[in-house]
């Protein structure tokens, strides 16, 4: 177990006294919040959780306006805002495995001062904070949600038992062997990462440079093409959207490629045998309560041990924010242990205030299995300078790959981390 991790297990363990709540001292009567949230016409828990917390703290007094962002461009539109002069949020949800771009470029607000004075402060997750601290010294982000990767499979589908193996995927009885993304930032975090690590590839060296052009690489990239070619993975997974759920939601796909959020909007479910869940986020945990539904570690190859990210989420206020005292207020005013553990589980994710975990919600069945994905297989982040561009590079070069079977796969790879390295080199 790494120290990172462990740490992250620990936490489970503690169960602290609640936070007061405190009060509302923001200095206008409005503020414009970035996320990736849509509160106007709410689609998921995590839509309907930020619809709610607007109403909430109107009634603090205090307006807020959020800006919806895509989920997969919302650092990069903060950062080029940023560097552009352009219109900025007073604050924003960051992802912290992003903050490479904002620490480089010093635009945003170092926030030590403002956490020594916070009420929250000995109330933190360590290692989440971590997460938000440039290697400078400097934490540019409050963590506020902490979620890992995982694969979902239906019982069903593996009469014989699920070895969470790509080899073993093909023993799949349904038409499908597995469905998820695999493309783009998102299937690089829930496919190729998870899965490439398992044959021991190294995706970056310690100066932020791409160094994922290897043999090993090249072993399990030709096993994610042998499922393709075998058509155990639906050609949705490598297009745009979100249609590839559909073939796990209708029985059709044996396994899910998710993350520890999916159950918020993998809904509604029929397994393979035809019982139906319903079209809530009730329904992965009551397949899982009814032995229809199992989880485990992101899929790997037997000849290496599974791996998996932790994944962090938090709060940032940009260096030219409008108002950031009322940035500050509305931080304070969220991380509370109440706040904080809703925010978790609307998002799918574990609260990074150690007494949010008192809630009867991370005792269940699933987030006891949750930590312990983490506890056995959590790996560090890759350290790539730039991490969305380099996660994007990669994930555009597998699919490349998959759609052009001919091509040599070491070739692309180098091609790739040359052109990602002359990137770094050139915005250093």
């Amino acid at each position: 177990m790494t120290k990172r991790v462990g740490y992250v297990v620990f936490a489970f363990l503690l169960v602290l006294l609640p936070l007061s709540l405190g009060t509302v001292t923001a200095q206008d009567d409005s503020l414009t919040i970035w996320t990736v949230y849509n509160s106007e016409s709410p689609q998921n828990d995590q839509d309907r959780w930020m619809a709610a917390l607007i109403e909430e703290y109107k009634a603090e007094g205090v307006t807020l306006k959020n800006v919806t962002r895509p989920f997969d461009t919302i650092s990069t539109d903060l950062n080029l805002a940023l560097l552009s002069g352009g219109d900025v949020p007073d604050v924003s949800y960051v992802s912290a495995a992003a903050i490479s771009p904002f620490a480089i470029n010093g635009t945003l607000t170092d926030l030590r001062d403002f956490i020594e004075q916070a009420p929250w402060k000995d109330d933190i997750n360590p290692v989440a904070l971590s997460a938000c601290t440039a290697p400078t010294g400097e934490i540019l982000c409050i963590p506020t949600t902490m979620a890992t990767s995982l694969t979902y499979y239906w019982s069903d589908a593996y009469p014989n038992g699920y070895d969470g193996s790509i080899e073993g995927l093909v023993d799949a009885t349904t038409e499908y062997a597995v469905t998820g993304k695999s493309a783009d930032v998102f299937g690089f975090d829930v496919f190729f990462f998870p899965l490439l690590t398992s044959y021991g590839v190294k995706f970056a060296d310690e100066n932020g440079y791409a160094s994922w052009a290897s043999p090993e690489a090249v072993k399990g990239i030709e096993a994610i093409r042998a499922l393709y070619a075998a058509r155990a993975i639906p050609d949705t997974a490598l297009a745009a959207g979100f249609d590839y759920e559909n073939n796990f939601k209708d029985g059709s796909a044996g396994a899910f490629l998710a993350g520890s959020w999916s159950y918020v909007f993998l809904n509604p479910l029929t397994t393979p045998n035809g019982v139906q869940y319903p079209a809530d986020s009730t329904a992965i945990e009551k397949a899982l309560d009814a032995g229809d539904l199992q989880f485990a570690p992101p899929i790997n190859t037997r000849d290496g041990k599974p791996a998996t990210l932790l994944i962090l989420n938090g709060w940032a206020i940009p260096l030219d924010s409008p108002n950031p005292e009322g940035a500050k207020a509305f931080i304070n005013w969220h991380m509370t242990t109440e706040r904080n553990a809703a925010y978790a589980k609307s998002y799918g994710g574990l609260p990074t205030l150690t007494s949010g975990l008192s809630d009867s919600t991370f005792h269940t069945t699933y987030w006891v299995g949750v930590a312990d994905i983490l506890n056995h297989y959590g790996v560090p982040l890759p350290t790539f300078f730039d991490s969305s561009a380099g996660k994007q590079k990669f994930a555009d070069t597998v699919v490349d790959l998959i759609q052009n079977p001919d091509k040599d796969i070491l070739a692309s790879l180098q091609a790739a981390q040359d052109e990602y390295n002359a990137e770094v080199d050139a915005n250093r």
